[in-house]
């Protein structure tokens, strides 16, 4: 005999699998410091990618400048410059994107364990 309260309760977590679940199971299977750790990795490489690429920009559109100044400019004050402020922002870049896997994963783990929650009741009422 089918149960209305089961049939609602399995939809409801199939629901789940084909929505919200497809984006938070991948999350929830790393440990936490992993997940972070691999945020951090990735914005780094995408980070100083983009830094480099922006500093090349730039160089290209200041190309003549530049070159009418290379020999009055000092090369080395001048990396260090540059230097400083890609350390400022790569700072800034992986702290922002700590907290955001910080609170992506907290919301993950916050939905998976009342999906499972949700299991766990549907479990109880086969053994009933």
């Amino acid at each position: 005999m089918l149960d209305g309260v089961k049939i609602r309760v399995m939809t409801k977590l199939a629901s789940y699998e084909e929505g919200a679940g497809k984006k938070y199971m991948p999350i929830v299977g790393y440990f936490r410091g992993d997940y972070i750790s691999l945020q951090l990795i990735l914005s780094f490489v995408c980070g100083t990618i983009a830094f480099l690429v922006v500093v090349g920009l730039l160089a290209f559109c200041n190309f003549e400048t530049f070159l009418s100044e290379v020999y009055d400019i000092d090369l080395i004050e001048y990396a260090k410059h540059i230097g400083k402020i890609y350390l400022i922002c790569m700072g800034l870049y992986l702290l922002a994107t700590y907290a955001w896997a910080v609170y992506k994963y907290s919301k993950a783990k916050k939905s998976v364990n009342s999906y499972i929650s949700v299991m766990d009741k549907l479990s109880r009422k086969y053994y009933e």
